[in-house]
């Protein structure tokens, strides 16, 4: 490990472990600020540079949740902004996509008092620097509808289940997990609202958004697998391991893991399918005076 990234960990853990104690009590007139932080990759221990993205949730004067992530610039944008301003040939469908791509810098998440995703809003700039909206979604308890850049999908509920998405934001599972002392399995899967990305009929995009949302019914089974020990950098921190494993209609399927502490709050979340990757908790503050839950039940 280069010295660069050697400094980068130690920061970053010396950061965590001071920053898990809780911060003044902040109040404004219409929200009030409950949790903010810093997520990013580490990848075989190590930090990712550029894959750091700051959050914070809000608790609304009506009692909803508001949540916010703010990303940092993919250094891909230049590439294809590039190729846009080229003569290079490309295909007219091509291009209409890199016109109207936008690459993301900012999440706006509400939730209602029972957990529930009620919408998302992605935005960010386009190739020409221009700004623009990724994605928006709205969920009631008879349908969901999402609109992407070019494309929109709808889905009625026939009974009332809750929207999932399944990118790399750890906080938007917060709603799905707990961290009760017993290991526990849920027998019976919930019914959810899947959101996914993919232009190809039987593939499911997990991560990106944009151009193509995808909208099914899908089922979603979570297993509390106890008290666990997750390593992040050159430290270990005690959590409750759980297993979230989501099985589309198409077929595919999404096996996450997350190690949570007894606040609830996760410390880090794995992707089945990246076993040498950690999405990490690298900065935390609590701003309540009492447990952090999203949200109070």
């Amino acid at each position: 490990m280069s010295q660069a990234v050697e400094s980068a960990n130690r920061s970053f853990l010396s950061v965590l472990c001071l920053a898990l104690a809780a911060a003044p009590y902040v109040v404004s007139a219409d929200r009030e600020r409950v949790e903010e932080g810093r997520y990013a990759i580490l990848r075989n221990g190590g930090l990712v540079a550029g894959t750091e993205h700051a959050w914070t949730l809000w608790r609304l004067a009506d009692g909803r949740y508001e949540f916010e992530d703010h990303f940092q610039p993919d250094k891909t944008d230049a590439i294809f902004g590039g190729l846009l301003s080229s003569r290079v040939p490309m295909s007219p469908e091509f291009r209409k996509s890199l016109e109207q791509g936008v690459e993301p810098s900012h999440l706006a998440a509400i939730f209602d008092r029972d957990s529930q995703l009620l919408s998302i809003k992605v935005t960010g700039k386009k190739l020409d620097g221009s700004k623009g909206d990724g994605l928006s979604c709205k969920a009631s308890s008879s349908q969901v509808e999402c609109k992407g850049t070019s494309k929109e999908a709808k889905l009625r509920l026939p009974e009332p289940c809750a929207l999932f998405w399944g990118f790399d934001i750890p906080p938007m599972l917060r709603p799905w997990l707990a961290a009760p002392q017993t290991t526990s399995s849920d027998s019976n899967p919930k019914r959810i609202a899947l959101l996914s990305f993919g232009s190809f009929p039987g593939k499911v995009v997990w991560r990106g958004w944009g151009d193509a949302p995808r909208l099914e019914l899908a089922d979603l089974a979570i297993a509390n697998l106890g008290p666990d020990t997750v390593v992040l950098g050159n430290q270990s921190f005690h959590a409750q391991k759980f297993k979230l494993d989501i099985k589309a209609r198409t077929g595919d399927s999404l096996s996450l893991t997350a190690w949570i502490d007894a606040k609830g709050v996760i410390l880090a979340v794995a992707d089945a399918s990246r076993p040498d990757e950690l999405t990490a908790l690298v900065q935390y503050k609590n701003y309540a005076n009492r447990p952090a839950a999203l949200p109070d039940k």
